[in-house]
């Protein structure tokens, strides 16, 4: 995750007297996604916009049913919403958080 803008934009966030601000640190994927599909933050602070997207009912990880707590979500777009068997709702991948 563009671990060179992380540091970069913590050591600005440093110079300038402040913590890292939601959105100061932009990866290369993000900054070159036309559709804004990526969301790149930390997830621990309250009220981000990674955290809330995060959070969202709509949202799943790869082998979540492994407890495998990944910190990268999918966001889904529900084409179904009726039950299918087994109690599980047919979806299309959209776009991850």
């Amino acid at each position: 995750f563009c671990l060179h803008r992380i540091r970069f934009e913590k050591m600005e966030a440093k110079n300038q007297g402040r913590a890292l601000k939601d959105g100061d640190v932009v990866t290369a994927c993000q900054q070159s996604c036309p559709t804004k599909a990526i969301t790149f933050g930390d997830l621990r602070l309250a009220g981000s916009e990674v955290s809330e997207k995060f959070k969202a009912p709509s949202t799943y990880s790869l082998l979540e049913e492994l407890n495998t707590q990944t910190a990268v979500r999918y966001d889904v777009k529900v084409r179904n919403s009726s039950e299918l068997k087994g109690g599980e709702k047919h979806h299309e991948e959209g776009h991850h958080a």
